[in-house]
């Protein structure tokens, strides 16, 4: 990784913290200033011509606003989520390890978020809808399904490669086919290589053996000629007659 790649990647996650860490102060800061107004007098009495109090008004608002904010924070979390979970010279499985608890965090932030909603509009819209409360209950049952159903897909999908990595981490991780094969194939390169180089070793050697043999034989030819031609010369002279 290069310097300027490594300052862009900082860059980043310094921006996902910073933006993470405002959205969760200005949360907490809703929150503490709604407690505050609580303690206000006259907030626990209804608003005139309607069943819903000054404080279940203000609940309402608040919780819209923290809503909002973890709304646009979830995908910080899950930026957040992957960098923490992610190396650069990780196996596969560590990726998708770190691809699974980002989704997970960006829904798990957004089943806060309903949670919240939940609990927060109940005392400004139930009093209202008196008599259909299920009905309130049961669409944020509904909208809490959503986000609870792909938490339970990533997580299901998260067991495989999670097993693997505990497996790899207790007991070292597992030589793979590839390897062998490679193994397997420098083996037959290098004992190809030894026969090529014991080729020209093995050609001269034989080549060597030829001359001698031929050599061998055409000495034992001319020793055979010249045999004969001595038996010859010899006849020759038995048979000339003595000269007186």
């Amino acid at each position: 990784m290069t310097e300027t790649e490594s300052t862009s990647t900082d860059a980043f996650d310094r921006d996902s913290v910073r933006s993470a860490s405002r959205i969760a102060i200005a949360a907490l800061a809703l929150v503490g200033v709604l407690s505050l107004f609580t303690l206000l007098p006259g907030v626990g009495r209804l608003v005139p011509l309607t069943p819903v109090t000054f404080a279940a008004v203000a609940s309402a608002a608040v919780t819209v606003a923290v809503v909002a904010l973890l709304a646009y924070a979830a995908p910080k979390v899950a930026s957040l989520t992957r960098a923490a979970l992610h190396r650069t010279d990780a196996a596969e499985r560590v990726e998708r390890i770190a691809e699974n608890g980002g989704a997970m965090a960006y829904w798990l932030v957004v089943l806060a978020a309903v949670l919240v909603a939940d609990r927060g509009l109940a005392g400004a819209i139930v009093p209202l809808i008196d008599g259909f409360a299920w009905a309130y209950d049961a669409a944020f049952l509904i909208a809490s399904f959503v986000p609870l159903v792909f938490v339970v897909a990533r997580l299901t999908v998260t067991v495989d490669p999670l097993s693997e990595l505990v497996a790899d981490r207790v007991t070292g991780p597992e030589s793979s086919g590839a390897d062998e094969d490679a193994g397997a194939d420098d083996s037959e390169t290098t004992a190809g290589s030894a026969d090529a180089d014991e080729s020209p070793a093995a050609t001269a050697e034989g080549d060597a053996t030829d001359s001698r043999t031929h050599w061998t034989e055409d000495r034992w030819n001319a020793d055979e000629a010249a045999d004969e031609g001595a038996d010859a010369d010899a006849d020759a002279s038995d048979d000339e007659p003595p000269t007186s």
